[in-house]
């Protein structure tokens, strides 16, 4: 009785499969597009950023070094917290670091919202993918049966299944394939600017003492 039903289950056809598919990859591209305006609307520009930072450190003044990171940017953001915290007194670099590693927490969780997803997308894609295969083939087998080893031969339905059951496959692969191209750049950029923020963290905390001589002064 059970497998009767999987059987007229599965006779309905792979095309909710390919539906669900479309649903995945239009998903998946506005998660990437999403990710790509945040990126691209908070550029580091840490060309420029690092040795006006340098300078105004060792120059002594925070004032200076504060306006740098003003902006909305996820080092930027990391290192204003740490000079912020100078600012209000703070002289312990234990305490500084802790004030940026905690700001660095939350920018990356920022970053990262959603981006898991693109992962996710990209491993059961190509399972829902077999799924319309596997849909398709027992449509296949289950033609063959209706029509006999007489007509078998040419059957439009029988090759109508085998055909979806293909296509279903190569729908899978191609809403995978996105998925993980746009996971792996987007967590490679922000690789780099978790390189680009430690860089920077350790710049203030080596001229820490040097903001301290200031406020004595």
């Amino acid at each position: 009785m059970l497998t009767q039903r999987f059987l007229q289950l599965n006779l309905l056809g792979a095309e909710w499969v390919n539906w669900t598919l479309v649903f995945l990859s239009i998903i998946g591209f506005a998660i990437t597009i999403d990710r790509l305006i945040l990126y691209g609307r908070t550029r580091e520009r840490f060309s420029a950023l690092q040795p006006a930072l340098q300078d105004a450190l060792r120059r002594q003044d925070l004032a200076a070094a504060r306006a740098l990171v003003g902006s909305d940017t996820l080092v930027r953001n990391v290192l204003r917290a740490g000079l912020d915290a100078v600012g209000r007194g703070e002289r312990d670099p234990k305490a500084v670091e802790e004030e940026m590693l905690a700001s660095l927490a939350a920018e990356r969780s920022r970053y990262d919202a959603r981006v898991a997803w693109l992962t996710t997308i990209a491993n059961i894609a190509p399972l829902v993918g077999l799924l319309g295969t596997i849909i398709g083939v027992v449509g296949a087998f289950y033609g063959l049966g209706q029509a006999g080893t007489t007509q078998s031969a040419g059957n439009p339905q029988v090759m109508s299944s085998i055909a979806e059951a293909l296509a279903s496959t190569a729908f899978g692969i191609f809403v995978a394939v996105p998925g993980v191209v746009a996971y792996n750049l987007l967590k490679a950029h922000m690789g780099v600017r978790l390189r680009e923020a430690e860089a920077l963290m350790r710049e203030v905390l080596a001229n820490l003492g040097r903001l301290e001589a200031e406020d004595g002064q």
